[in-house]
């Protein structure tokens, strides 16, 4: 099974400077749970299938960069289904998917942000 989250792409992209490496984690895990929040009201309060596919798109573009595991094949499909408008059952049991992913990965993250704070002058 592959790892939880790859950071080989961020540190990549990174290039090792850890005040870039802060600066991007820190936009993800500011944007990336109140996203969740939005894509999942958006599934189970309303039938508004473009917002649906245009937030799962989004997502999917923070996570491309941060790689958590399965997210972003879950996310895509999610806006595949969103632009179909069709699949709402599997939409809710993928949505359901990346909320535990998420929650198992957030913890991880913040470690991961928070090793690169000092080296960013962060306080």
């Amino acid at each position: 099974m592959e790892p939880l989250i790859d950071f080989s792409y961020l540190n990549e992209l990174s290039g090792g400077d850890s005040k870039y490496l802060y600066e991007l984690l820190d936009i993800f895990l500011g944007t990336t749970p109140d996203g969740l929040v939005k894509l999942e009201q958006l599934i189970t309060e309303t039938d508004d299938w473009d917002a649906t596919y245009k937030q799962a798109h989004f997502l999917k573009s923070s996570v491309g960069i941060v790689k958590i595991r399965d997210m972003h094949a879950q996310l895509m499909r999610i806006e595949d289904l969103g632009r179909k408008e069709q699949g709402k059952e599997e939409i809710k049991e993928l949505m359901a998917k990346i909320k535990a992913t998420f929650a198992e990965a957030h913890p991880i993250l913040i470690a991961e942000r928070d090793k690169h704070k000092k080296a960013a002058g962060v306080e």
